[in-house]
């Protein structure tokens, strides 16, 4: 089989969350995958994003594509549950093929000045939401060739599920970490954070773009990745953290 034909998605059914701005990682995810084939939840939290996630989800049905829209916070676990039970029926199925946990909240704050409450807001989305969804998904017989994580601290619990997902489902677990990357929320260019990742970076000394990212997961949610698991995947031009 050509790669052409092992990177379709065609009736396989996804989940991104936090992918309700066209501009960011997880609408670039969404549309990639769409394109492809897939049939994709779009998924936001604040008001703010409401018409652009239906903006980016009738793009994708004027193109062809098959995409719904559900309102959740992925750190609540009734949302959580009510986020898989509405993309079931939306497309009128029993499983979910693909999960990416993207929604994350990532504070620029100094670790000495990180306040409790950004911690819990943290640890409440960016931990707490993959944990729910995951438990909301398994029972839907999720069973892809992939759960894509995008949290570097998600590391143990993808090493973890690779393998309780892997022997029970065949289900593949890997992280993707990207690194700096141009998004309509990413600081500026000259922010002094930004302007030292991009000095570590081994490539161009550039932003990555929410199409390389997506382009990443593409590949790992592929059958093409099908040996991959409990893999930690930097998506970042290089970047050196030593």
């Amino acid at each position: 089989m050509s790669a052409t034909n092992d990177l379709s998605f065609q009736g396989k059914v996804a989940i991104i969350t936090g992918s309700g701005r066209p501009n960011g990682i997880g609408g670039a995810i969404a549309v990639a995958l769409a394109t492809r084939g897939a049939s994709v939840t779009i998924n936001y939290v604040s008001d703010s994003s409401a018409p652009r996630a239906a903006q980016l989800a009738e793009s994708i049905k004027a193109k062809g594509g098959k995409a719904t829209v559900v309102r959740g916070d992925v750190g609540d676990p009734e949302q959580a549950k009510k986020l898989v039970k509405e993309t079931l029926a939306a497309f009128n199925t029993d499983k979910i093929d693909i999960l990416v946990n993207n929604a994350a909240i990532a504070p620029m704050t100094p670790t000495v000045d990180v306040t409790p409450e950004e911690m819990t807001s943290v640890f409440h989305t960016n931990f707490q939401g993959p944990l729910l969804l995951v438990q909301a998904a398994l029972p839907m017989g999720l069973h892809s060739p992939v759960y894509s994580a995008l949290k570097a601290a998600l590391d143990s619990l993808t090493y973890t599920w690779s393998l309780e997902f892997g022997r029970k489902f065949g289900i593949t677990v890997n992280a993707i970490a990207p690194g700096v990357t141009k998004t309509e929320i990413s600081p500026p260019d000259d922010h002094p954070e930004v302007l030292r990742m991009l000095a570590m970076t081994r490539l161009e000394g550039r932003m990555g773009t929410i199409g390389e990212i997506a382009d990443a997961v593409l590949l790992i949610a592929s059958p093409l990745s099908g040996w991959i698991t409990g893999q930690y995947i930097s998506v970042s031009g290089g970047l050196n953290w030593i």
